[in-house]
């Protein structure tokens, strides 16, 4: 079992290496949004953009296609969720296969 501390840790990790170097017109740093994490019985769910969006909310540097992160709490391992529907579907889908502690 991990905790929220190491989740986010995993999580940020996947991020610095989905991060690339996009040139000064196109920056692709990728940040964590701490505060629209969310927690289930599961594990956390993690959300993301550019680091530069984030911090100037100029559009040229906004992302798309950045599907939330799921967290498992039993084994810390990383599931990529999707774009093409509501984050709630895909933490039903989630949750209905997660086969939860031993």
């Amino acid at each position: 079992m991990i905790d929220r501390e190491q989740a986010k840790k995993v999580a940020a990790g996947w991020l610095a290496a989905h991060s690339t170097d996009g040139g000064a017109e196109r920056p692709f740093e990728l940040c964590l949004l701490e505060d629209d994490t969310m927690e289930a019985n599961f594990g956390w769910v993690f959300f993301y953009t550019s680091r530069l969006y984030q911090e100037t909310r100029d559009v040229r540097y906004a992302i798309a296609g950045n599907a939330p992160l799921i967290v498992d709490r039993v084994d810390g391992s990383l599931h990529v969720t999707g774009t093409a529907q509501p984050v709630g579907y895909y933490i039903e889908q989630y949750r209905r296969n997660w086969k939860g502690p031993a």
